[in-house]
């Protein structure tokens, strides 16, 4: 063989490994540039994740301060933003958006049955008459059934009896299998396991209902629609007038409601063992939402207040 081709040869074939030496370290430079730059992103990820929930943590305790803070919420025009969800803070590069329901103005689920076990009537008929007022308030709604009063019960009473409630002409009976908790009901999600709740329906009373607190009724702070209910003696009317009057001027005692115009002896006395002004737990739940760039945290909380002493606990929580 020639020298000069074999010299030739040589050189290509050594070109050839440099190459591919060259091509080996490009992928591998590559790669790991890749997988660099996906842990970098997973970092930033994390930390505006971790920001944001920051954010979410400092909106809560600003709620947390003004539950403990302030005497009457629902009284205090300082916290008007608070309740209608308006309220919002900047807090370094990202912010926080704060709202704080009160729930003692919402029916408490857990009253339809009395301390001796059995069908709490008085409770269950303002169960119904708030059923039958939400009906006519959306005619054209799927329609909320009485059945739904017997089927909470029987989710919530210590027995496996299915409950008859005779006071009813129709949908009277509940139904008692091994779903049910045979417990008193933790947080109002738990509506939506119940046999008869579809999520439409569920929507529709969320926000009317608590399990939280004695059952008495503020005042100050229930919905038109829920003090309607409480009587079957009370009409729109007077309920408008109560919403507009505590507006003006939140009652301090519900005796003052002897002097709303329409307010006879009879609904007054229907009324006054269901209504409070001061009750002795306030219960709130707090919805804070942190946000930083693309990354959003919320978190959901529920605050007990004792209104004699101060205190303030958090007794449910919930990220997301």
């Amino acid at each position: 063989m020639n020298p000069h081709v074999a010299k030739h040869r040589r050189e290509g074939f050594v070109l050839i490994i440099v190459l591919g030496m060259v091509l080996l370290l490009s992928v591998f430079l590559f790669s790991f540039n890749y997988t660099a730059l996906t842990r970098l992103e997973a970092a930033e990820g994390f930390e505006g994740r971790a920001q944001a929930t920051s954010c979410a943590q400092a909106g809560l305790n600003i709620a947390l301060a003004a539950v403990r803070d302030a005497n009457d919420l629902s009284a205090n025009p300082c916290f008007e933003k608070l309740r209608t969800g308006e309220a919002t803070f900047s807090i370094g590069e990202g912010a926080c958006s704060i709202r704080l329901v009160g729930e003692s103005g919402r029916l408490n689920i857990n009253q339809l049955i009395a301390k001796d076990g059995q069908p709490n009537r008085s409770r269950v008929d303002q169960f119904l008459r708030l059923i039958d007022l939400l009906n006519r308030q959306n005619p054209d709604a799927p329609r909320i059934r009485y059945s739904l009063a017997p089927a909470l019960i029987d989710w919530m009473d210590r027995d496996t009896k299915v409950t008859r409630l005779s006071f009813i002409s129709n949908g009277n009976q509940g139904v008692e299998d091994e779903r049910c908790k045979n417990r008193p009901m933790s947080v109002i999600e738990e509506l939506q396991s119940v046999e008869g709740v579809t999520p439409e329906t569920f929507e529709r009373l969320s926000d009317l209902l608590t399990t939280s607190g004695d059952g008495s009724i503020n005042i100050n702070t229930a919905p038109g629609i829920v003090l309607e209910c409480l009587s079957e003696q009370m009409d729109p009317t007077l309920a408008r007038m109560i919403l507009q009057r505590r507006q003006i001027k939140p009652f301090s005692d519900v005796a003052e409601l002897r002097d709303m115009p329409g307010m006879t002896d009879n609904i007054f006395q229907a009324l006054r063992n269901a209504i409070t002004t001061s009750p002795k737990e306030e219960h709130y739940r707090v919805y804070a939402q942190g946000r930083v760039g693309e990354h959003v945290c919320r978190i959901e909380a529920l605050m007990r207040r004792n209104t004699q002493t101060g205190n303030v606990d958090i007794i449910l929580y919930r990220e997301s």
